[in-house]
């Protein structure tokens, strides 16, 4: 889900680029005026000339025939006729595009500067020791989600110690991978938190990870071993429980894999994690 502002962004970016075409278009669109008249059998074009050409024709003696509403337009000159048009279109785009453009800027300006996320930073920090902020802002709430203390699934004592950058142990040296990944990138995130499913189904998926600006958790799976029949079955099982809790593959729920024969393609989560974590 993108936010307010993404959305505004994306949407300014995309009218700029309407804006800078169109008038590459009309730099080369053909003078004069396009009437078009409705008649019983049919349309009508007539086209009335630029006074720019009416004057070059009267400056080189030659005559043509015009009258206030212009001269009739023969299916020949239909390729001319589009061309007129498109450019009457176009000066419409430029100038409603730009109309939107100033309304989406000034709605950021208001929209920016009345953030509630904001009110609690600006506040004297005297005054923060005495109020309870009804919204915190981004940088606060990432600060508080990673403070939380829990306990995740325990360690077998002969499974091999692997630590992350972050100083955390991991079962895998793919899962070392990921979380490397999301902690260079600063994506927070914590691992094997525990997550308690309908009929009191605790499972604990490898990466919960806190999307920004939206506020979301979503969960990323690692699955290591799928030519394992047996494992490749326990992960699908796990899938189908994840789907039935309203957590759903490609929503709020990722996934990578690996075989044996196949290791995990870190390309691959590299941009996976920049397309669903990281603001482009």
């Amino acid at each position: 889900m993108k936010t307010t502002e993404r959305i505004l962004e994306e949407e300014l970016m995309q009218l700029k680029k309407i804006v800078e075409n169109a008038r590459k278009r009309l730099e080369t669109a053909p003078l004069g005026r396009l009437r078009i008249t409705r008649k019983q059998y049919g349309v009508e074009y007539y086209y009335k000339e630029h006074e720019t050409n009416r004057k070059a024709e009267r400056e080189a003696g030659e005559e043509s025939n015009h009258n206030g509403n212009g001269r009739y337009m023969r299916k020949s000159e239909l390729n001319l006729v589009k061309r007129l048009a498109q450019r009457d279109y176009d000066k419409l785009v430029v100038k409603r595009a730009e109309e939107r453009i100033r309304a989406i800027e000034c709605f950021r300006e208001v929209y920016d500067k009345t953030c509630l996320k904001n009110l609690y930073r600006e506040t004297n920090s005297y005054r923060k020791e005495l109020i309870t902020p009804v919204v915190i802002s981004d940088e606060e709430f990432v600060k508080q989600w990673q403070a939380v203390e829990y306990k995740g699934k325990t360690f077998e004592e002969d499974e091999n110690i692997i630590l992350t950058e972050r100083g955390e142990r991991v079962r895998s040296k793919s899962e070392k991978i990921i979380a490397d990944k999301l902690y260079s990138l600063g994506i927070p995130y914590r691992y094997e938190y525990p997550l308690m499913l309908a009929g009191g189904v605790k499972v604990y998926p490898d990466f919960t990870i806190l999307r920004m600006p939206m506020r979301e958790e979503v969960y990323l799976e690692h699955f290591g071993m799928m030519d394992d029949p047996e494992y490749a079955d326990t992960a699908l099982y796990k899938l189908g429980t994840y789907e039935k809790n309203g957590i759903y593959l490609g929503v709020n729920l990722f996934l990578t894999y690996e075989t044996g024969k196949k290791a995990l393609n870190t390309k691959g989560l590299d941009g996976l994690v920049r397309k669903l974590f990281c603001e482009e």
